[in-house]
């Protein structure tokens, strides 16, 4: 998927399309974006689960045949009216298998919102050490 971003844009060409990370695990994390995956990576969230990326809730749908043989689904989706309705359909699909991680950061938009909230700034004269 070709992404169109500045710093007053944020875009894609369609069609969006799911992304599955598999390795055989019996628990999925669940993401709407490639951000709150990495940001899952870098809190240490993803402990060897299976992912799934939604690239979009609208993509809830195209990603139903991936969970049935999960036992656990957690999911990290946005703090907002479409991740809740997202999860809301998953639940009905799979019910007591989909656990609600957004507790995790209820006071921010998304897991990539809380991360940038919480972890150490790097200063403007650090130099990154590789």
């Amino acid at each position: 998927m070709d992404k169109l971003r500045n710093s007053f844009y944020k875009g894609s060409y369609p069609p969006k399309h799911t992304t599955h990370i598999a390795d055989g695990n019996t628990r999925c994390n669940v993401f709407e974006g490639f951000i709150d995956f990495l940001s899952a990576e870098r809190l240490g969230l993803n402990d060897g689960s299976d992912s799934v990326v939604l690239n979009s809730v609208a993509n809830v749908g195209k990603a139903l045949t991936i969970f049935p043989d999960y036992s656990v689904i957690a999911c990290y989706l946005d703090n907002d009216e479409a991740g809740r309705s997202a999860l809301a359909r998953l639940r009905r699909e799979f019910g007591d298998k989909i656990m609600d991680k957004s507790a995790l950061y209820p006071d921010h938009k998304d897991l990539n919102d809380y991360l940038v909230a919480t972890q150490p700034k790097i200063s403007n004269n650090s130099k990154l050490k590789l």
